[in-house]
C-alpha cells in the first residue's frame, strides 16, 4: 500500500487526477528540486514529494531516502523535521534542530515506501518507545515544554496516530495498549476535524474505533463551510491557555480539500442517514472542484492579509482529486 496517515486513500498510484493538477504537481516538484539542490528541504517536503512522484509515475522515481540521510538526519542519526538551510530560513536561529514524532514517522514511512526499512532494523520503534509520555501521549518534550491542556489537539492526536503505527508495524502495540487507549480515550471531543480523524486512525490501527466518542456529527455539522468542511467551527474557537472564546469575528472559514477528506473518513462513526448527508455533500464539493479545480483557499486569520500557511500543497491536491472522485 502507498497509503500515507495524513490521506486515507489506500492506493495512491490508482487515483486519477485531472489534468490541471497534473501540471501543478510537476511545476511544485520541479521547484522542490530545485531547492534540494540547495540543502534547503523539510521532512515534510520530502513526504510530499514521494507522493507527488507516486502521483505522477506510480513509484517514487527520485532518492529520497539519500535526500533524508543527507539533510535530515541529526549528529545521532535521528530524524529532523527541518534541514540546517530550510531552518535557518525559517527561524533565523538554532531552534530548527527539531526531532518531533512527524519527522521520525516521515522518515520511517519514506524508508517504508522505498523498501528500505530492513536496513533500519527497529530504530523507529526505540524511537517512538522513547517518547512515550507517563500521560500516555507520543511526543518530544524537547521540541515543546508546552504543558498538555494547552497544546494543539489536533498535533497530539497525530504524533499518537504516526507513533501508534509505527509500533504496529513492529508488533509492539499490546505492550502500551492499555495506557495508549485510556489516553486516547480519555481526552473529550475536540470540536477539530483534524483532531477526531487522527483519533479514529490511531484507535483503528488499535483495532479499538468502539472507543472513540460520541457525537462526532455536532462536530462535522459545525464544520461545514464553503463547498465542503474546514478544520474547527469559528463560533466554538476557544483560547486553551484563557479558557475564553478567542477574536474570531474577522476570520473566514473556508472549505479544505483534506478536511473534507478526513470527514469522510470519521462518517465511518455515523449513522446511515448522517453518513448518507456527507457523503451527497462531498459528492457536490466534487462536482465543484471539477469546474474550479483550484478553488482551494488557504485559511486567513482576522485583517491579516497573509494566508495561514502555504496557499496549495500536494496533500491538498491529492485531496481534492479522491473528492473529485466521489462526484
Amino acid at each position: 500500500m502507498t497509503e500515507h496517515i495524513f490521506l486515507s486513500i489506500t492506493r495512491l498510484e490508482d487515483l486519477n487526477i485531472l489534468p490541471e493538477y497534473n501540471k501543478w504537481i510537476q511545476s511544485w516538484l520541479e521547484s522542490k528540486y530545485k531547492e534540494i539542490d540547495n540543502g534547503d528541504v523539510s521532512s515534510s517536503s520530502c513526504m510530499q514529494g514521494v507522493l507527488s512522484e507516486i502521483i505522477l509515475h506510480g513509484k517514487p522515481v527520485s532518492d529520497w531516502c539519500g535526500i533524508m540521510d543527507e539533510y535530515l538526519v541529526d549528529e545521532d542519526g535521528k530524524p529532523l523535521a527541518y534541514s540546517e538551510a530550510y531552518g535557518k530560513r525559517l527561524y533565523y536561529f538554532n531552534q530548527w534542530k527539531q526531532n518531533p514524532i512527524h519527522a521520525i514517522h516521515t522518515k520511517w514511512w519514506v524508508e517504508k515506501i522505498c523498501n528500505r526499512l530492513e536496513n533500519t532494523k527497529h530504530e523507529y520503534r526505540k524511537l517512538i518507545e522513547s517518547n512515550i509520555q507517563p500521560s500516555g501521549w507520543i511526543y518530544d518534550p524537547k521540541v515543546s515544554n508546552t504543558g498538555i491542556r494547552t497544546r494543539m489537539k489536533s498535533e497530539l492526536m497525530m504524533s499518537m496516530a504516526m507513533g501508534v503505527e509505527i509500533l504496529k508495524y513492529y508488533n509492539q502495540t499490546t505492550k502500551y495498549s492499555t495506557r495508549l487507549l485510556s489516553t486516547i480515550s480519555f481526552q473529550a471531543l475536540t470540536g477539530f476535524v483534524g483532531a477526531e480523524y487522527f483519533r479514529l486512525r490511531a484507535l483503528d490501527v488499535l483495532d479499538s474505533a468502539k472507543l472513540a466518542p460520541a457525537g462526532i456529527e455536532h462536530t462535522i455539522d459545525s464544520c461545514e463551510a464553503g463547498r465542503g468542511y474546514c478544520d474547527f467551527s469559528l463560533e466554538n474557537k476557544v483560547d486553551d491557555y484563557m479558557g475564553t472564546k478567542k477574536r474570531v469575528s474577522r476570520d473566514k472559514p473556508v472549505h479544505s480539500a483534506i478536511s473534507s477528506l478526513q470527514v469522510l473518513y470519521l462518517s465511518n462513526l455515523c449513522d446511515l442517514k448522517n453518513k448518507q448527508t456527507i457523503g451527497i455533500r462531498l459528492q457536490e464539493f466534487g462536482r465543484y472542484l471539477k469546474s474550479k479545480p483550484f478553488d482551494l483557499p488557504a485559511f486567513r486569520m482576522r485583517d491579516i492579509e497573509i494566508p495561514f500557511g502555504t496557499d496549495l500543497t500536494p496533500l491538498e491536491i491529492i485531496a481534492a482529486s479522491k473528492i473529485i472522485s466521489l462526484s
